[in-house]
């Protein structure tokens, strides 16, 4: 049985993430500089995009795991909604990171076809013992095969 709205936001709205730490190799900047084409002279600074793969990596969670916590059963979809990255200075490559995460909302609205859409807010910080480098807002989205009695 799916888990009601309000059981969900209780649960997990506001709820801490483990985080953790991360170091953005030289080697994979140079990899994905290589996939995303970008130009040969960022200055030593890594890919914009690599806030987006330092938020997934960062949320101490696995995406396995954030669908655990949302309560996903055998039919329900995960989709993945949108995401907003704030930088506030570039990621070096070589540099070790630390990453906050956090589930900032949990919402619910029922799509055209009369299916309840679920998300999750998650909130990432990417820092730098001298300052916070940016932060991923993701959104994650659970299109519920049943719903809830």
């Amino acid at each position: 049985m799916t888990i009601s709205i309000d059981d969900l936001r209780a649960k997990l709205a506001g709820t801490a993430l483990p985080g953790g730490e991360l170091v953005l190799e030289e080697y994979e900047s140079a990899i994905a500089d290589a996939a995303f084409r970008a130009e040969d002279d960022a200055g030593g600074f890594a890919h914009p995009a690599w806030f987006i793969i330092a938020s997934l990596r960062g949320m101490g969670i696995s995406v396995d795991e954030l669908c655990a916590l949302a309560e996903q059963e055998p039919g329900d979809t995960l989709l993945f909604g949108n995401c907003e990255v704030e930088q506030f200075r570039p990621l070096t490559p070589g540099t070790r990171y630390r990453t906050y995460a956090e589930i900032t909302d949990v919402g619910s609205r029922t799509t055209r076809d009369g299916s309840r859409l679920d998300h999750l807010t998650v909130s990432v910080t990417v820092s730098h013992p001298a300052a916070d480098a940016g932060r991923v807002t993701s959104v994650y989205l659970f299109k519920r095969a049943t719903e809830a009695a």
